[in-house]
């Protein structure tokens, strides 16, 4: 089992960007890849520089003014994208919008997958995984699973390879505790076994700690050990500690025990606390091992 770490889409990173600025940063801190946010259109500064509305998804035009294209595509920078979270989100006139996640509907499903596709395009290669998140309660686990596919069937077809899609458990969204997690997980399994090599959970910890409470390690210790290919690891965007509440210490021991290989992204704020966290996730990876 291999551990890789993820640089986050920090405060510090100009939004949107490009990959070459993260990775400078990526290889100082010892991790192997980049998260690129891939979120709809997003705050009043995106709507003037595109034309486009808040929560809308982003045309190839709209791509390429707002990232920065990669100065050495041969390089082929490894890097995440992470789609829209479905996020409360304002023009900056009082306007606010929530883009509703529609797993349900084919014709948003159509167009959610061309915007990544175009995303990857702009930047000369594929990703190498693709965080998505559950949405809300008019989605089931039959949506997400067609959703996948088609995301896995489009890619393929763009670009040759099958990207792996990692769901990120939300709080508020239809998918956000253990129990919740290891129901997808088993329909996904009994129903399209075929997606489930290339298909995982990205947990966030501080996530299903913030839904589960004093629940936490029964909620925990539900989710199949085969379904975590990811953690988010972080204390309210801050750099944990082992004594602020999380359980870190069962935390890390079942990642410690996992076989497969795992991302972890240190998913704090600022760039200097990046080194910090990746430190003690290693640390606590160590412990648990001896």
């Amino acid at each position: 089992m291999a551990i890789d770490y993820v640089f986050p889409n920090t405060s510090d990173i100009p939004q949107r960007g490009g990959l070459d600025e993260r990775w400078a940063l990526a290889e100082a801190a010892g991790c192997s890849y980049v998260e690129v946010p891939a979120d709809l259109i997003k705050n009043r500064s995106e709507v003037a520089a595109t034309g486009q509305d808040l929560c809308t998804f982003l045309s190839k035009q709209s791509i390429g003014i707002l990232y920065k294209p990669a100065g050495s595509p041969s390089k082929n920078i490894p890097y995440i994208l992470h789609t829209e979270p479905s996020l409360a989100r304002t023009d900056g006139f009082g306007i606010g919008t929530q883009a509703p996640l529609k797993w349900y509907d084919p014709g948003w499903v159509s167009g959610f997958t061309r915007m990544i596709i175009d995303t990857s395009d702009f930047f000369g290669t594929p990703a190498a995984k693709i965080e998505i998140h559950p949405g809300d309660s008019r989605n089931s686990f039959a949506d997400i699973a067609r959703g996948i596919q088609v995301i896995h069937d489009e890619y393929e077809n763009a670009f040759g390879i099958i990207p792996e899609i990692l769901l990120e458990n939300r709080t508020g969204q239809f998918i956000s505790d253990g129990l919740e997690i290891s129901q997808f997980w088993k329909y996904l399994t009994q129903n399209n076994l075929e997606l489930a090599g290339n298909t995982g959970i990205v947990l966030d910890i501080q996530q299903l700690s913030t839904v589960t409470r004093q629940d936490f390690l029964s909620s925990f210790h539900k989710i199949p050990a085969e379904c975590l290919k990811g953690f988010h690891i972080h204390r309210l965007h801050k750099p944990p500690k082992p004594d602020d509440g999380i359980p870190w210490k069962e935390v890390f021991e079942k990642i410690a025990g996992l076989s497969q290989d795992l991302i972890i992204n240190p998913e704090v704020h600022h760039n200097n606390k990046v080194p910090e966290v990746i430190r003690f996730c290693k640390e606590m990876i160590n412990q648990s091992r001896f």
